[in-house]
């Protein structure tokens, strides 16, 4: 089944909801206040991850389809064609699994995405995004497009008012095309195919190298600049061994990357390469979707992230050779050179990524246990930061 989606979903089922939503009082506006993300401007990177959880739109497929036709004008299949293709994802409004934000397959053929209330506040970001895929379609990467609203505009801001004692609040909708395949996850990654993802990451990193959005100037737990924070979110992982490797883990970055700041190049990076954010098809790699992680930072981390992804339900063996056949597509499939700096500290962040995804999973695990995304990489990430610190530095 499909597992492709603007947020790497996974399990695409119905699912029994509760309403939540009480109304939905809807409105209109291109990008509200024009708010700079920048760090002297944002809230602790630790305190907005944590009202991430608070404020995950609490949309129903009801209330996703009123609001797609009402502002999107995304119509489902005609009721000739629901009887003969009954059942199936053409006919159907599919809630996805997703981190932070609530979204949609509908009818095989768009993803309805709704944003958090902390990235719905910053409509510069939402901006951004639509940007960034742009510029990426532009390099001839295949990505998600926005859908116009009704006026005309990629985004759209409605009011939800959630219950529970929650207030209302302010909430982006954007309307994506899905972009049929599957992700690298999917499918037996052979060297070939781990080489194509490193020189799509590399074209990515190439055609972002003179590009900059004020809404990608942010900080965010998930930028590997902010690797310490992870330190407030320890105590939520399970089991003693864990969480002293955890502390040695960002120690390490302490003393191994911290040093080499200076020296470091900065770009806008897609941040979030893994390998249910990477298409396939037709045995080939074509392209990449979910932008949310999106932000300007060290270029090195692009990199160091894909191939921390590519390091789970890997032998030991096998691990320097996935590391190895991905930069070699990033180097050689689209020109793109590490510098001494980066090869310095790429080791150190790969390990770094690990740690947070296992760190953070476990942090979101205790706020919705019955969420599957959410727990996809705590195992897997806790047993591939063991095995490949324990292959010799050098």
């Amino acid at each position: 089944g499909f597992r492709q989606t603007p947020l790497s979903y996974h399990n695409l089922h119905e699912r029994g909801a509760r309403e939540w939503i009480t109304s939905a009082r809807v409105g209109l506006e291109e990008r509200g206040p024009v708010l700079l993300f920048t760090g002297a401007a944002m809230q602790d990177p630790v305190e907005e991850e944590m009202r991430r959880k608070d404020e995950k739109p609490p949309v129903t497929v009801r209330i996703a389809r009123q609001l797609a036709l009402e502002h999107f004008g995304v119509r489902g299949p005609h009721w000739i064609d629901r009887i003969v293709r009954f059942g199936r994802l053409a006919t159907r409004v599919v809630p996805l699994n997703s981190y932070d934000d609530k979204n949609f397959l509908f009818y095989g053929r768009n993803i309805v995405k709704f944003y958090n209330g902390v990235e719905s506040s910053h409509p510069d970001f939402i901006d951004a995004q639509a940007r960034a895929m742009e510029r990426a379609r532009g390099a001839g990467i295949v990505t998600n497009t926005p859908k116009l609203t009704k006026e005309g505009k990629d985004v759209a801001y409605i009011e939800l008012e959630g219950g529970e004692g929650l207030p209302a609040r302010r909430h982006a909708m954007r309307v994506l095309d899905f972009i049929p395949g599957k992700t690298l996850g999917d499918v037996e990654q052979s060297d070939t195919l781990v080489e194509e993802a490193g020189s799509l990451v590399g074209s990515l990193d190439a055609c972002f190298r003179d590009f900059d959005h004020p809404g990608f100037h942010r900080t965010h737990l998930w930028d590997l600049r902010n690797s310490l924070k992870l330190r407030g979110f320890v105590e939520h992982v399970v089991g003693e061994k864990r969480r002293e490797l955890a502390e040695r883990v960002l120690r390490d970055f302490e003393e191994k990357v911290l040093q080499e700041e200076g020296n470091l190049r900065w770009s806008v990076v897609h941040n979030d390469a893994n390998d249910q954010n990477i298409l396939v098809d037709g045995g080939r790699v074509i392209g990449i979707v979910d932008w949310g992680d999106a932000l300007r930072t060290w270029a090195v981390c692009n990199p160091a992230i894909a191939i921390a992804y590519l390091m789970l339900d890997k032998e030991k063996e096998d691990m320097l050779a996935r590391a190895a056949a991905f930069l070699r597509g990033y180097r050689v499939g689209s020109g793109c050179e590490l510098e001494e700096s980066e090869i310095r500290v790429i080791r150190t962040l790969i390990v770094v990524r690990l740690a947070c995804s296992a760190i953070m999973a476990a942090y979101s695990s205790s706020k919705e246990p019955e969420n599957e995304y959410l727990t996809l990489t705590l195992d897997a990430g806790w047993e591939a930061l063991e095995k490949f610190l324990a292959i010799a530095e050098q």
